[in-house]
């Protein structure tokens, strides 16, 4: 026999407990009841009990009371990137990239533009960053990162402008650091749960 016919019985026993328990309750007072005048108390009605602290659980159904089904996986925080996504890559970059404000951003596809940010002390100098996280794997060559830099000349035109390699590696590093940052604070949060 199938193991789905042995939970049958289970939850046929089940569901006819709680519709027992469900239509049993004290009866209403009767005129016999009544007529001692002595025991009639008067019923208020209770005050509803606020909700508990943790809310409301909505993901629980029957079959979770009972054990049958198992409780849906407890889901990360943070935006709900495409499964090709690596959200700690995700999130780093948009801790690191912090210091200029984001132009665009797409969690699903993990593309981060920001918009153009002038270092402080060079006003003549502007910098975007455009980084788009390529896998789930946390590795150097699962993000690729470009830093567009334009100055701007005698006549106020901004002109494209080279920069160093270095900055853009700097920057890099400083992203999988921090990827690889919130990747262990979540899995340490995950095993300290469970």
């Amino acid at each position: 026999m199938r193991a789905c016919y042995y939970r049958l019985p289970g939850l046929t026993v089940a569901s006819l407990s709680l519709l027992v328990a469900g239509c049993s309750s004290t009866p209403k007072p009767t005129l016999s009841m009544m007529a001692d005048s002595t025991q009639v108390a008067v019923e208020t009605p209770k005050a509803a009990e606020p909700p508990p602290d943790e809310g409301i659980d909505t993901e629980s159904t029957l079959f979770t009371w009972l054990g049958v089904a198992k409780r849906p996986s407890e889901r990360h925080s943070g935006p709900q990137v495409g499964r090709d996504v690596s959200l700690s890559l995700y999130l780093a970059t948009l801790d690191t990239l912090k210091f200029a404000s984001i132009a665009s951003e797409d969690p699903r596809t993990g593309l981060i533009i920001t918009d153009w940010y002038s270092p402080p002390g060079k006003p003549d100098e502007r910098m975007r960053v455009s980084a788009f996280v390529l896998s789930y794997a946390l590795r150097s060559d699962s993000l690729a990162l470009t830093v567009d830099r334009q100055t701007r000349g005698s006549d106020g035109r901004w002109t494209d402008s080279t920069i160093d390699r270095k900055t853009v590696a700097d920057l890099e590093s400083a992203i999988l650091l921090r990827a690889r940052q919130i990747h262990s604070e979540t899995y340490r949060n995950t095993v300290m749960s469970q």
